[in-house]
């Protein structure tokens, strides 16, 4: 059986060239677009086939010079006219042949129209029968007449074709971000895909381009641009005044944190398609990501309320990259974003610094997923400094919660509109702080009066001794790290995915450390668990604790680890 497979490559495949060749014009069915190639640029190519009636030309190999056109417009009326009065051959009559040039697909030339085809909606002789005086000279008439000036309005409303007019019209698309890496579509006929829909494997045009895209050159890679972000964003600050209370005085208190973030990625993009234009539908679609990146951020929190507060899943930055358009057929839109969340539950006094980060090698995306080709990578964990500072004295069970978010969309539109949805790569890095405090024995001494109050609020000296004395401190506080990578879609896209089709490249929780102090030290560790919920209302309440001074209780450094991820 696998040899017999074998033997019908080469019988059901039509293997595509990458060239678009201006020389040529597309009158045996076929056409080509190339994507414009310099330095940085992407690649791809387009290919469209079906009957020599339903796709012509008006490009000058075909024999035709247009008078005039917007090239940032897909759709438009433009005046045209004929090199020879011998329109046979010339070219010019295959664009009349058989149906008419009303409803046929067109290839334009490079600076007419946004779009490499276009339907011709409508046609007409114009009552402008000027041709511009340089263009008139070489296109006289061997009786001194000038050629008549035709006049066509084109759009990219391909699915106002009438396939019984046209017949089918197929479409291939391969592209890539990475510059110069054009080769050859293997594209199996209409009939056959439609067929054998839900055999992928040899036959797949999405699967052939799977294998390209993971043997990219890496020189070529290196050319891309890379996306550097080194920014502090806020992403939550909240505050309640709180009326004196006793011997504690009125103080405004707050939960207040932000990101540090510092990322390096380089972000590639591939796409495949197939399907027809005539009607508008994919049968295929394979979208591929990778990316390399360094990623880091700190969270910088201080808290002087009590209280549960969490931010939401907020967008901290974002840019577009470069991506893929065939106007009017296809374009790939890719937004690299970075997103935070921070969730806070506190009862006590905090001063706290933690860092997360961690290296992506190779990580590769294959949407839907691929049946010959693997998605993952390698995720490194990095080093996880920490310095946590908190009230001496009190008890306490609190949770600091920390996600930083890099994130790939990809926008997806096919045909006009016809179809859109949007493909997402997110890389959730978090890093969970559980304090778990209980009150010493001197709790209840560090207030006596009203007087030591106020000595030890306003005595820099008197600061400095509660400060040193670790020893009113007793508890845990532990660290945990988790990395989550998922790909995923919004919207649908012809029935080859919806929004329930997602893709889990990697999932893991990191133990990182735990550190107790006084007679917690033998107590039973509590493990941080780090959970994912959308954002609630703030709930702060005042502090009823002298927060005399903060006592360091954590200032240590944990190393990284090295990982593969693969489903």
């Amino acid at each position: 059986m696998v040899k017999s497979t074998l033997l019908l490559v080469p019988i059901f495949s039509t293997v595509v060239h990458a060239a678009n060749d201006w020389r040529k014009p597309c009158f045996q069915g076929e056409c080509f677009y190339n994507l414009p190639q310099s330095q940085g640029s992407p690649s791809g190519t387009l290919k469209i086939w079906g009957s020599p009636n339903a796709i012509s030309d008006i490009t000058t190999a075909a024999g035709w010079t247009i008078l005039g056109c917007d090239k940032n417009a897909l759709a438009q009326d433009i005046r045209l006219v004929c090199n020879s009065d011998d329109t046979v051959a010339a070219g010019c009559s295959h664009l009349y042949q058989d149906i008419g040039a009303t409803g046929k697909i067109v290839r334009l030339p490079e600076n007419c129209g946004k779009s490499a085809f276009a339907r011709v909606s409508r046609t007409w002789v114009p009552k402008d029968q000027s041709i511009p005086s340089d263009i008139a000279a070489r296109l006289t008439r061997r009786d001194g007449s000038a050629p008549e000036v035709l006049g066509l309005s084109l759009d990219t409303n391909f699915a106002a074709i009438d396939p019984s007019r046209t017949g089918i019209v197929s479409i291939a698309i391969q592209g890539s971000t990475v510059p110069g890496t054009n080769g050859i579509l293997t594209v199996p006929p209409a009939s056959f895909r439609r067929s054998h829909a839900h055999r992928r494997g040899l036959m797949s045009f999405a699967e052939n381009a799977y294998r390209k895209f993971t043997s990219f050159n890496t020189n070529s890679t290196k050319t891309l641009p890379p996306i550097d972000i080194d920014m502090t964003f806020p992403v939550l600050e909240e505050k309640i005044s709180c009326p004196a209370s006793g011997p504690i005085p009125a103080i405004n208190g707050s939960i207040k944190a932000a990101v540090l973030t510092k990322t390096h990625a380089v972000v590639q993009i591939g796409v495949a398609a197939s399907g027809t234009i005539i009607p508008p539908k994919l049968d295929e679609f394979g979208l591929f990501a990778g990316l390399d990146a360094t990623l880091g951020g700190t969270l910088d929190l201080s808290a002087s309320a009590s209280g549960t507060v969490d931010s939401g899943e907020i967008t901290l930055y974002q840019v577009g990259i470069p991506g893929l358009s065939f106007p009017g057929i296809l374009e790939i839109g890719p937004t690299f974003k970075v997103l935070g969340e921070t969730k806070v539950t506190l009862d006590v006094d905090v001063d706290m610094k933690v860092g997360f980060s961690y290296t992506v090698s190779n990580a590769k995306l294959f949407f839907p997923s691929s049946y010959s080709q693997k998605s993952g990578g390698d995720f490194t964990p990095g080093d996880t400094p920490l310095k946590l500072s908190v009230s001496p004295s009190v008890a306490s069970k609190g949770i600091i919660e920390a996600h930083l978010i890099p994130r790939i969309d990809v926008g997806i539109t096919v045909l006009s509109g016809i179809a859109t949805a949007t493909v997402y790569l997110d890389l959730d890095a978090s890093a969970a702080v559980t304090l778990t405090l209980n009150a010493s024995a001197q709790s209840n001494a560090i207030v006596p009066d009203s007087s030591a109050v106020s000595t030890t609020m306003s005595d820099p000296v008197a600061r400095s001794d509660v400060a040193d004395k670790t020893d009113n401190v007793n508890g845990c506080v532990d660290v945990g790290a988790a990395l989550d990578v998922n790909a995923g879609a919004q919207g649908k896209l012809f029935g080859i995915f919806d929004q329930s089709t997602k893709v889990n490249l990697f999932h893991k929780h990191f133990d990182l450390f735990t550190k107790c102090i006084g007679s917690s030290a033998l107590n039973k560790r509590t493990v941080p668990h780090i959970l994912r919920r959308s954002s609630v209302p703030a709930n702060l309440a005042c502090l009823t604790s002298d927060l005399a001074a903060l006592v360091s209780v954590a200032d240590e450094m944990v190393p990284g680890g090295s990982i593969h991820a693969a489903p």
